[in-house]
């Protein structure tokens, strides 16, 4: 990773000076074009002519153009004068004699070197990251960092795309910039369907996963996200709204602080909203990938992860399709490899259950023909984590080929818990109602927040200082 910092470093060097160069020999010429609508020119006027040379001036069709090179550092302002009225540009000879037309950060000859340098950047961070997610999904899909890189790949594309896009209407550095900015706006607003119908998905599975599950924090987790999200989406307006009203902080004054300060905030509120639903959809998609990822055909153990059963002793219908489900497996490594393999069936006894989940699933096993001594028993775990740690234990095989089975929204946390005990497993779902879906999603997605806190905070700062860069750019640009 240090290596590919180091690469995005030296990157970001070269095209600075790159672009610094072609603009200092490009630069010193500038060329500023009226539209003069066929109407007659009755002259031009230069305030400011001691700073150019005027090199050429010329009609071509309705366009009158004049050419110029620098001279002295200053402002120089050109009016075209018409019968009616008359029209002005402005250009600016910077202390490097390169000119730019309108502001001190306007289009120069050469400039449009900047988009493309960071279109370039952009486009190469994003080569390193997917290679980077690549090889993590490919070492272990059970991963928090591949939902971390695949939700900064996915941000980071939308953003790269608005910055190419920015490069057919270029108009300077401070366009640049403000299409920079504007680009968090529009990844926002990409992304506001996906947060609206998450959020709709999520009322209604957290409905009638409450009144089928009960009610638990957890139950909720995914209603209080997606009201968080639809609330930081329409922040920024309601804000400026009441800064309009209360006139606390003036906020067209381009001279003062505010309307930068109120731009910052704007920007920050609309990266926080973009950035969590590409993450948020970067956990879905890994999650779908977990259970589409068949496990290979020559597993030696199979854990079956344990849920409650019934008062009888006899398995519920969702640890019953957790079993199935490795019975199915092991009849297609049979059927295809000859190699048979042991079950492991994983679970305590409850307060309420008159024997261990663990040996309920061992009688149904043996109602389905499967010999004793292809099962083993765990009988003293409580969740997830106890099931994996304790029939690895009783396994206590490190060269073994291990799978598990549970239900399929339980798959991904089951890997990644497994992972986190330095397991490598390969998993498998059985299927189960909808509603389980979405909160299965929600949990995930805050357990990458949390166990990649690293990688985020630091895209996030990095992108902030990026934000708050362009912003002070512009109002430099703009009290010059």
């Amino acid at each position: 990773m240090k290596k590919e910092i180091k690469k995005v470093i030296l990157l970001a060097i070269i095209l600075i000076i790159i672009s610094s160069i072609t603009i200092l020999i490009m630069g010193k010429t500038c060329t500023i074009t009226f539209d003069t609508n066929n109407k007659k020119i009755t002259d031009l006027a230069i305030d400011g002519e001691e700073n150019v040379e005027i090199l050429e001036k010329k009609l071509i069709g309705s366009k009158y153009i004049v050419k110029l090179k620098a001279k002295k550092p200053g402002n120089t302002y050109f009016f075209l004068e018409y019968d009616e009225y008359k029209e002005g540009k402005n250009v600016v000879v910077h202390k490097s004699h390169v000119i730019t037309s309108d502001s001190f950060f306007g289009k120069s000859n050469g400039s449009e070197i900047i988009p493309i340098s960071l279109s370039i950047f952009l486009i190469y961070c994003l080569y390193l990251l997917i290679k980077r997610y690549k090889y993590t999904l490919t070492e272990n899909i059970y991963q928090y960092k591949n939902i971390a890189y695949l939700g900064i790949i996915i941000y980071l594309s939308f953003f790269t795309l608005s910055n190419l896009v920015s490069i057919f209407h270029y108009q300077g550095l401070q366009t640049t910039i403000n299409d920079t900015i504007n680009s968090l706006s529009f990844v926002s607003v990409i992304m506001l369907p996906i947060a609206l119908v998450t959020f709709i998905l999520v009322t209604i599975s957290n409905i009638n996963l409450i009144r089928k599950e009960g009610k638990s924090l957890k139950n909720l987790l995914g209603l209080f996200l997606g009201i968080f999200i639809c609330v930081l989406t329409f922040l920024p307006d309601n804000v400026y709204k009441f800064l309009m009203k209360s006139q606390i902080v003036n906020i067209y004054n381009l001279n003062r602080p505010g309307p930068y300060l109120y731009n910052f905030f704007e920007s920050l509120v609309y990266l926080t909203v973009a950035y969590l639903e590409c993450v948020l959809l970067a956990t879905i998609i890994i999650a779908i990938k977990s259970i589409r990822k068949k496990p290979e055909m020559n597993k030696d153990y199979i854990i079956i992860l344990g849920c409650q059963i019934k008062k009888d002793g006899t398995l519920t219908p969702l640890l019953k399709g957790r079993v199935d489900r490795a019975l199915e497996f092991r009849n297609e490594q049979l059927k295809e490899t000859k190699k048979d393999l042991v079950f492991v069936t994983s679970g305590g006894q409850g307060k309420d259950e008159i024997i261990s989940e663990g040996e309920a699933m061992k009688n149904y096993l043996l109602d389905q023909g499967i010999k004793a001594k292809n099962i083993l028993v765990e009988a003293k775990s409580k969740n997830t984590n106890e099931n994996i740690k304790f029939s690895n234990k009783l396994i206590n095989n490190k060269k073994a080929n291990i799978a598990f089975s549970t239900t399929n929204y339980h798959v991904m946390r089951a890997g990644l818990i497994a992972t986190e005990q330095g397991l490598k497993l390969e998993g498998m779902g059985s299927k189960t109602k909808s509603y389980f879906w979405i909160n299965a999603f929600i949990r995930e997605f805050i357990g990458t927040l949390y166990s990649e806190r690293k990688k985020h905070i630091i895209f996030f700062l990095s992108m902030a200082a990026f934000i708050a860069l362009m912003i002070l750019l512009t109002y430099v640009g703009n009290n010059i």
